[in-house]
């Protein structure tokens, strides 16, 4: 099992991600710029989120879902880290503001890329 396998459910589709911040307090985001960029490797344009960016400075796991209309989908325990440019931010500036896009929140190019790395995932039915 690995994410190309999961394209379907996970590029430029809305997703959840979970993070916890310093006080063991937990943050759930929704993101819809994601990019499969490897078998074990996504990546995920970062519009606002800035709770989301906070967190995995502080703890870099994280936990994301994503589901189809009939909620199968899959469970993905990762580890995370932030990019405000490099590598990632091109792929997220190349992919999802290209065209001239604003993001719901105006923005015209990402604040900066967040690089998942998986760990182990698992499909829910």
């Amino acid at each position: 099992m690995n994410l190309f396998d999961y394209k379907h459910l996970l590029d430029g589709k809305p997703i959840h991600i979970a993070t916890v911040n310093k006080d063991n307090n937990p943050n759930l985001a929704v993101a819809s710029d994601v990019k499969v960029i490897a078998e074990n490797k996504l990546v995920i344009s970062v519009n606002e989120m800035v709770h989301t960016q906070e967190n995995i400075q502080y703890n870099s796991n994280v936990v994301l879902t994503a589901f189809d209309a009939d909620f199968k989908g899959i469970r993905i325990f990762a580890t995370a880290e932030f990019f405000s440019d490099g590598e990632y931010y091109d792929i997220c500036e190349k992919t999802f503001f290209s065209n001239g896009e604003v993001s719901p929140f105006g923005a015209t190019k990402p604040k900066g890329a967040i690089l998942i790395t998986i760990n182990s995932m698992s499909e829910y039915v």
